[in-house]
């Protein structure tokens, strides 16, 4: 059982790993959408035809305002290389005067880079035509055009190697639930008091089989009021018993549970010998 518990790093590392590429894959792919919005915008300015659109534009622009074009749509839309970006992409354009920040506050799922754009049929003092594009496609497109392959194989593989460990953990269970109940029919062959036998009938059933002393004193005194001193004297004479006729012992850990162990296991821990 503790080599499963080490065992169980190898899965943690592989899931860490697999979600540390999927996300860098993601985020590398949103920074090619935003690059390729950003080439776009730069071919829809450098053409002539679309750079009548943009001027005509200005012309019903109002003074520090941000105006959305739509009339560019379909020539912007033919420059991307990412389908998922030409149905929820759309420019804008803006006056920019040495002395004012970025007026572009939209916010989008990706964006392109401000271009400003110094257009020698339009004068208006210091102020630069400024545009930028945006996009906002839906998070499965994004993953659909990242490169998520390894990332999913190795979460696969994370999950199955957790069905093994814990397939792995129940069969060994199973076998240590096998042996101690083979032990106890031996045990069952000894003198043993009904009550002594309900007992060892709760540690075989109970897991990793660990008993409080709430749990025994609960069930074997339910109605005695401080049963404490009647369970030492009691696990005493059953330690005796399984001691001389058994492999079997009962230790006390920390003072406050009892366990059912063979000889052979309480020399692989420390614990607590006082009752």
């Amino acid at each position: 059982m503790r080599g499963l518990r080490y065992m169980i790093i190898v899965p943690v590392l592989l899931l860490m790993t697999s979600v540390v590429i999927g996300v860098n894959n993601y985020q590398k792919t949103k920074e090619k959408m935003s690059r390729d919005l950003t080439s776009a915008l730069r071919q829809l300015v450098l053409d002539e035809q679309s750079q009548q659109l943009l001027l005509d534009s200005l012309h019903s622009l109002p003074k520090d305002m941000v105006l959305t074009l739509n009339e560019v749509v379909s020539r912007f839309n033919s420059q991307l290389s990412f389908p998922s970006l030409k149905d929820t992409s759309h420019v804008s354009i803006c006056l920019l005067r040495q002395d004012e920040q970025n007026p572009f506050r939209e916010k989008a799922f990706v964006c392109s880079d401000t271009l400003l754009w110094l257009s020698p049929y339009y004068k208006n003092g210091d102020a630069v035509i400024a545009v930028k594009a945006y996009a906002n496609p839906s998070l499965c497109s994004v993953l659909g055009h990242s490169d998520q392959r390894l990332p999913l194989t190795g979460l696969l593989l994370c999950l199955l190697l957790f069905l093994g460990m814990v397939w792995k953990s129940k069969k060994w269970g199973d076998n240590i639930n096998m042996t101690m109940i083979s032990n106890l029919s031996s045990i069952k062959e000894i003198h043993l008091t009904p009550m002594q036998e309900q007992l060892m009938d709760m540690f075989a059933n109970s897991p990793d089989h660990t008993l409080s002393k709430e749990t025994i004193c609960s069930v074997l005194w339910p109605k005695k009021e401080q049963p404490e001193n009647t369970l030492y004297t009691f696990i005493c004479r059953l330690k005796g018993t399984l001691k001389e006729q058994s492999d079997m012992d009962i230790i006390n850990k920390r003072g406050k549970v009892y366990q059912l162990v063979r000889k052979t296991e309480t020399t692989d821990c420390q614990v607590d010998k006082s009752l």
